[in-house]
């Protein structure tokens, strides 16, 4: 249960920084920033560009004036933009800007089913003195689909080399529906020394991704460190008895790519500089087996995507560290995730490294289905008719790795999108025939409530894996914002639980655009709200439980 954001950044050099000055405080280059000024006609603002074919009027509300674009039939792409000239000595701006929202919706697929991709953004664009685009630089930012209310969002971003002026593009992508009012947009001047501190921390960040790449090579040639892991109990033990317990993070991207983004460099960031000892890979079995993925997919490279795999279990290896393979699918197990764990279950046949999460987050069925399998109906979309596939159950799954010969500890995701473990104590706990045990996993994020029903019941007979966690101050767009608790409050108590609990943990994400997100950027910089308090508990710092949810 995530949300990849939709190309958030596009430039190597922008900031996820608040500006220090309020619009209020700095003067902005965009004069009319706030629309109050009226222009020569009468019903537009100043200085401001018309498109009087677009879905784009001039209100006022009391004393707020805003421009309002509407998305007034799906598919459609609706935008105001505004180009200025950067004074000379500009090295950065710092970018604002104040909207609200009403009645959004994505925009959707050919079957019917939402994009994400297909939403509001702020963009922006730097141009040459012939108004032309400098290469390999803008970025922009998904606009809160919740913000109900006015809301002020602040960004900054580096002027690259030969930057002339600077292009705002606020845009409605493709919405089934929906209202942006923009109240104001601004742009400042960053103050130079600012500028300069972050240029100096991202040219080291630079220098330390280009020691850590060269590294690689040489860690993944270094024999195995790992220590082969057992179930005893609701605990994982070594063969002399020790407790291990696994802490960590997510490294996604090989489960929608088939090259996968900095996943190696990425798993040695997670484990020399953030010090876990475990990370969690979800990889699909369409790229596994070269089928390529999607509606469109063309076949991809199935031996460089499982290269990407092996050499991200030796990486793990040589620093004493574990990889848990995760089967990344949804609803039921279909037959193909057979085929995918007697394959991936004879190339790591007990190789002490690799855990086996066998499927995501199952959803949508009953827990008769979740364990034996059976008859699963899949209800078209789009007035498609429905379908129906007969699925192994988790029992199936875990037979057929066994089957192999394979021992390695097997982890198996409860309902509900894996958060409901319940089950397991009604019947329903599966059988290990043969090898070194099972555990539970259980997916829970800032609007989940039960825990101790949920899954805390179970971590006490059983080892459980929270497989993914987390909270992010961009809200989900499927969830009602107000069941979103803010993660100020819940990230401390959160992990103040798992580790009251002894739950084995992999905090979801360690990537910039995969949601919640441990780190804002490819310089691994740990976001204020989850990342950094992530990066505490790895490296030992104890949380105090206020409240279970």
């Amino acid at each position: 249960m995530k949300f990849r954001l939709a190309a958030l950044v596009l430039t190597t050099l922008f900031a996820l920084v608040p500006s220090r000055l309020s619009a209020e405080e700095a003067k902005s280059l965009i004069s009319n920033g706030d629309f109050q000024k009226t222009g020569a006609d009468t019903s537009w603002p100043a200085d401001w560009e018309q498109d009087k074919e677009a879905p784009i009027t001039w209100e006022k509300e009391e004393d707020t004036a805003f421009l309002k674009l509407v998305a007034t039939q799906p598919e459609m792409t609706v935008q105001q933009t505004r180009t200025i000239d950067l004074p000379e000595s500009t090295k950065g701006v710092d970018l604002g800007i104040r909207f609200r929202v009403e009645g959004f919706k994505f925009g959707t697929n050919a079957a019917g089913g939402p994009v994400f991709s297909k939403d509001m953004h702020f963009n922006y664009q730097f141009l040459d003195a012939e108004g032309n685009r400098v290469p390999k630089s803008g970025g922009g930012f998904v606009l809160d689909s919740h913000a109900k209310e006015w809301t002020d969002v602040n960004r900054r971003a580096m002027v690259p080399e030969g930057a002339k002026k600077l292009k705002i593009i606020v845009i409605l992508n493709k919405l089934t529906a929906g209202t942006l009012e923009v109240a104001r947009i601004t742009a400042t001047e960053a103050p130079e020394a600012e500028i300069n501190a972050i240029k100096e921390a991202k040219a080291a960040a630079v220098q330390k991704a280009v020691e850590d790449e060269a590294a690689i090579p040489g860690i993944l040639a270094l024999p195995t460190k790992t220590e082969p892991l057992k179930v005893e109990g609701n605990r994982l033990v070594t063969p002399e008895g020790r407790q291990v317990l696994l802490q960590g993070v997510n490294v996604p991207s090989l489960e929608w790519s088939e090259k996968g983004e900095r996943i190696l460099l990425s798993i040695k960031v997670a484990i020399d500089d953030w010090k876990a000892n475990v990370v969690r890979l979800p990889v699909h079995d369409d790229f596994w087996f070269g089928r390529g993925k999607g509606a469109k997919a063309k076949p991809n490279d199935a031996e460089a995507y499982r290269k990407i795999v092996d050499d991200a279990v030796k990486l793990a290896a040589a620093r004493g560290a574990y990889i848990i393979l995760d089967l990344h699918r949804y609803h039921a197990a279909p037959e193909s995730a057979v085929d995918f764990w007697k394959d991936a279950a004879s190339r790591y046949k007990d190789n002490p490294a690799v855990l086996f999460d066998i499927y995501n987050e199952p959803t949508n069925i009953s827990w008769e289905i979740w364990r034996n399998g059976g008859d699963v109906t899949v209800k078209g979309k789009g007035g498609a008719p429905d379908t129906t596939f007969k699925s192994p159950g988790m029992q199936g799954l875990v037979d057929a790795i066994r089957s192999t010969g394979a021992k390695n500890i097997i982890i198996a995701g409860g309902i509900n999108y894996a958060y409901d473990l319940t089950g397991v104590l009604n019947g329903f706990a599966l059988d290990d025939k043969g090898g070194n045990g099972l555990m539970y996993a259980t997916h829970f994020y800032n609007w989940h409530k039960d825990w101790e029903n949920r899954f805390l019941k179970v971590a006490e007979k059983y080892p459980v894996l929270v497989g993914e966690f987390g909270a992010d101050v961009k809200k989900m767009p499927f969830i009602p914002a107000k069941n979103q608790e803010d993660p100020a409050t819940w990230v401390p108590d959160a992990l103040a639980m798992v580790q009251k609990y002894n739950l084995n943990w992999t905090a979801f994400s360690l990537h910039p655009k995969a949601t919640p997100v441990l780190i804002s950027d490819w310089d691994y910089t740990p976001t204020s709200f989850w990342g950094v308090h992530v990066k505490d508990a790895l490296s030992g710092k104890k949380f105090e439980l206020g409240r279970l949810r």
